[in-house]
Order: C-alpha cells, then sequence, then structure tokens
C-alpha cells in the first residue's frame, strides 16, 4: 500500500521510569555528568507572549479588534518557532534520565507536563487563529506561515529541484523514462504555484525496483544504504540502513526494497526534516507489454503524496495525521479515504489528460466500483461501502480497497461540485496547520460527516450512467 510515511518521530513524552520507590541508589563516590540545558527558558517565552503581552480579548478571536488578533498569531508564531530546538532538548532529557533517573527533580517533572499540555497545544491554535485572520482580515501582511522555515529565495520550484534516481541493474530503459517523464509531468501540474512551499518538496531519492528480480532488490539496498552513509549519515543511522535498526536475512536482504522474499512494491516514506534528509520515492515496476500505464500514473500517484506531505512536515507527526485526514478525533487508526482518494482519482485524471483519452479514467473509476478489486470473488466494491462504515471510518486494515476506490469517488464527487481548484486549495491551506474537520468545513461549505452522508445517498440512488456522468471528459 502506498501512501504511508516514516516512522514517527519520537514524542516529547517522557520515557524515564518515574516510580522514585525502584530508583537505583548512586553512590557518592559516581560521578554524574552535567544535566543536558538550552539557552532559553520556553516557559516564560509562553507566560510572556501568551500571557502578559496579549490584549486582553486576543482569544475572543471571532471579535478583536485586527491588530490584538494579528498580535495573537505573531505572538503564537514566536512561541511555535521553538519547535524545533525544543524538541531536540526533550529529546536529550530524556536520554539523560534514563540513564540518571535520580536526577529527575519536580522542576523537570513540570517541565515535561507543561510540554506534553499547553505547549502541545501551540500548533493546533496557531493553525486556528491564522485561519480565522484570514477569514476576518484577509491577507492585508504577509501570509502566514509556518515558522522557521527557510524563506524560498526563489518563486521557481526549478531551483530547489533535487531527485536522484537509482535504478535496479536489470530494469530497462524504457521503465526509467515512463518513471522520469511522470515526475516531472506532475511537478509541473502542482509545484508551480507561489504558494508551495517549495523548500519542503526536495530532496526526493527515487528508487526503480525490478519486480521480477528479487536480487537486484537487495543489490540496490546496498547501494541506498552507502549512498545514506555517505551524504546524509543522520538519515542512514535513524533508518533501516543502520544495522543496529534491522535484522539482516540469510539472502542478505534488510527489508527495505524487500519483504518476505519479494521486491517491495510502490510508496512514499519520509520526509525532508531534522531527523531525515529526503522523500523515499520506492517505484515498483510493470509489465510494459501490455501494462505501461500502470507505471506512469502510480508514478503522479505517489508524486502527489509528495505535494500533499509538503504542505504539513514542519508540524510533528501526530500533528500530520490529523491535518491530513488520516486521524479524525481521538480514533488512532489510520484512515486511507482522504490523502489516498485524492492520489488516486488525480493519478487517473492527469495521466488521462496527457494521453488525451478519457477512457482510461472511465475504465479505471468503473473498475474501482463495480468491481470487487480482488481475486477471491468478494462482493464488489459498492456493496461493500454501501454495507460497510462511514467511509471516514474504513481503515487500511478493514478494507484498504474500499479507502482507495471510494475515497477516489468521493473525491470525484466533490471536484464535480466545487472544481479542481478548490480541491487543490485544500492542501494548501493545511500550511496552517488547521485539523482536518475543520479545513474541510471552510474548505468545501459544510463538514465532512454530512457531506459523506449526501455522497453515499448519490452512491445508492444513482444509476450507472449517473454515477459516471460526474467524470470530465478533458
Amino acid at each position: 500500500m502506498c501512501g504511508g510515511t516514516s516512522t514517527p518521530e519520537e514524542s516529547l513524552q517522557p520515557t524515564i521510569n518515574e516510580n522514585q520507590n525502584t530508583t537505583p541508589e548512586v553512590s557518592k563516590e559516581e560521578s554524574i555528568p552535567p544535566i543536558p540545558l538550552v539557552n532559553f527558558d520556553i516557559i516564560d517565552i509562553y507566560n510572556s507572549k501568551l500571557v502578559n503581552e496579549l490584549c486582553s480579548d486576543a482569544q475572543d478571536i471571532d471579535s478583536t479588534s485586527e491588530e490584538c488578533l494579528r498580535q495573537y498569531r505573531d505572538n503564537l508564531e514566536f512561541v511555535f518557532s521553538y519547535a524545533n530546538e525544543l524538541e531536540q532538548y526533550m529529546n536529550d532529557l530524556n536520554s539523560y534520565f534514563q540513564n540518571y533517573p535520580e536526577a529527575f527533580t519536580e522542576e523537570y517533572r513540570n517541565l515535561f507536563a507543561f510540554i506534553n499540555n499547553e505547549y502541545a497545544n501551540v500548533p493546533q491554535i496557531y493553525g486556528t487563529v491564522g485561519m480565522k485572520y484570514q477569514e476576518r482580515f484577509g491577507n492585508t501582511d504577509q501570509p502566514i506561515s509556518t515558522p522557521r522555515t527557510t524563506i524560498p529565495s526563489s518563486e521557481n520550484y526549478l531551483d530547489y529541484r533535487d531527485v536522484k534516481v537509482f535504478e535496479a541493474s536489470t530494469i530497462s530503459d524504457q521503465h526509467i523514462d515512463i518513471l522520469k517523464k511522470y515526475i516531472e509531468y506532475t511537478e509541473q501540474l502542482l509545484f508551480k504555484d507561489k504558494r508551495v512551499k517549495r523548500e519542503n518538496l526536495y530532496p526526493i531519492l527515487v528508487v526503480q525496483l525490478d519486480s521480477e528480480n528479487y536480487q537486484s532488490a537487495i543489490t540496490l539496498e546496498e547501494e541506498y544504504c552507502q549512498y545514506l552513509n555517505d551524504e546524509y549519515p543522520t538519515t542512514f543511522n535513524n533508518s533501516r540502513c543502520n544495522p543496529q535498526n534491522h535484522d539482516r536475512k540469510a539472502d542478505g536482504s534488510i527489508g527495505l526494497f524487500t519483504d518476505g522474499g519479494r521486491v517491495s512494491g510502490s510508496s512514499i516514506s519520509g520526509a525532508p526534516s531534522n531527523r531525515e534528509c529526503c522523500y523515499l520515492f520506492i517505484s515498483g515496476s510493470f509489465d510494459l507489454s501490455w501494462d505501461s500505464s500502470s507505471q506512469a500514473y502510480v508514478t503522479i500517484h505517489e508524486m502527489y503524496h509528495i505535494f500533499q506531505i509538503s504542505n504539513v512536515v514542519d508540524f510533528d507527526y501526530e500533528l500530520q495525521q490529523k491535518i491530513t485526514g488520516k486521524r479524525i478525533g481521538d480514533d488512532k487508526r489510520d484512515k486511507p479515504f482522504w490523502m489516498e482518494g485524492y492520489a488516486t482519482y488525480f493519478s487517473h485524471l492527469y495521466y488521462s489528460r496527457d494521453i488525451n483519452d478519457f477512457s482510461h479514467l472511465q475504465n479505471e473509476m468503473y473498475g474501482g466500483l463495480f468491481s470487487c478489486y480482488c481475486g477471491d470473488n468478494q462482493p464488489t466494491i459498492k456493496e461493500r461501502y454501501l454495507n460497510g462504515p462511514e467511509l471516514y471510518n474504513v481503515t487500511w486494515e478493514s478494507d484498504w480497497a474500499v479507502g482507495y476506490q471510494v475515497g477516489a469517488w468521493f473525491i470525484a464527487y466533490l471536484t464535480s461540485i466545487h472544481g479542481e481548484q478548490t480541491m487543490y486549495d485544500f492542501w494548501i491551506s493545511s500550511q496552517t496547520g488547521i485539523l482536518f474537520p475543520e479545513n474541510f468545513q471552510n474548505t468545501f461549505g459544510k463538514d465532512y460527516i454530512t457531506y459523506e452522508t449526501e455522497f453515499r445517498n448519490f452512491i445508492t440512488n444513482s444509476s450507472e450512467d449517473e454515477l459516471m456522468s460526474i467524470l470530465p471528459n478533458s
């Protein structure tokens, strides 16, 4: 399955043992190293910017003045700008207290409590206040952006472009030509908008596998890991390439581009951050003698995920999941319908436009609803959806095919009502940190629950011709 991200960043919650009764005593003679320090006091900064300095009615965001709401927004941005340094500091403290638990005093207990409560709410509040400022007063000053990111010096994504392709030794030139063509095609469609965070789009490390040659994937694992070790040692240490993070199999594989004796399929993982260098785009291969289209539209699909993720990589992993609709509310299960629905629908639409043949879109969308999308004679996707939970409650484990395929139909349905530009704008709005439910409501004018109910009625009560009529032919 595609569209996944890498292992979540470590949370800021302490992992120490807080049961002081079980803490081993340290002899007086034992030397304890100094506790990690930072050159700022985040609690003092928080209180200064978000308690003492604010207008008395700043938090009444629906009615306060423009000046006060702007001050609230800017102060939130200032406090949030310490997130990267703070995360590193808390990780250092975690490591320290694991080794020296007797040093965990009430002062640090209070600090962890503050980080996991008051400070943890800052990104969401910042997104909400930023959207409210835009809603009430428009972009009367600089556009709201995530703090502490590089300010682009160019509006041309090509000035940031950094794509490296690793090829399986047995892959054909035709595969590589298709791969590169549709990477560039998708970049031209999605990355040109001046609002895109161009500094978050690259580097992209692309690994083109040969699905019919397992040994070539093992060789490519070695080549790729050597490259990481040479060019991005921090990412190497955090990845499966690091010998401490994998269990090498007897055949030499480490499970990076291999899985249970088979070659891995297509996926996106990772994202540029202080822990990782790059997006990893793993590209599976297809039998081009009869299925060259899959090589093309799967490339578009995975590149669409990079566009989606680029808007939210400045937020912590858990918040990313809530912004992108993978997790809604307190449910910890990932849902494919939103991110995968977008990538599935637009990959077929964009490919159809490129080849000027919309029978591709029609055939793929028809099969994604009226076939079982399987090989074991299950009911059709449509039947499984209508007899199952709401689309936003379908998980990868419960029925990934419903999530992907009905998700694509849900995106087609919204697109037919609101247009492609509005669908694109949803992801640009996500840059502020606004959560999925609020962003959906603001973008489409109704909450996602109401819209899913209307969509389910549309699928239930429409003929095949009526369903297919919402798909574009240009």
